[in-house]
């Protein structure tokens, strides 16, 4: 089996890929698979830092293809590390 990152990250950007073309054209699958796109519709976020619809939407894919694949690397540290220490 690959790794997390790989995984969670083709699944970003097939996801994203997926919004690009057209076929999510509400943006439904985008916002419920990217934690940050939660965190910048928050009516605090919006109000105090950045509304979202000043984003370019090429930023919301690429903060969401990071987001997958900083938590992949995460997930893959966790796994090496429990791994070493079991043994």
């Amino acid at each position: 089996m690959k790794s997390w990152t790989l995984w969670l990250t083709l699944l970003a950007t097939a996801i994203s890929i997926l919004n690009i073309t057209g076929l999510d054209d509400k943006n439904i699958l985008l916002f419920l698979s990217s934690p940050p796109f939660w965190l910048l519709e928050t009516p605090w976020f919006s109000s105090h830092i950045i509304h979202p619809t000043s984003l370019p939407q090429s930023a919301l894919y690429i903060m969401t293809v990071s987001f997958w694949f900083i938590l992949g690397r995460l997930f893959d540290r966790l796994i090496y590390v429990v791994t070493i220490t079991k043994k």
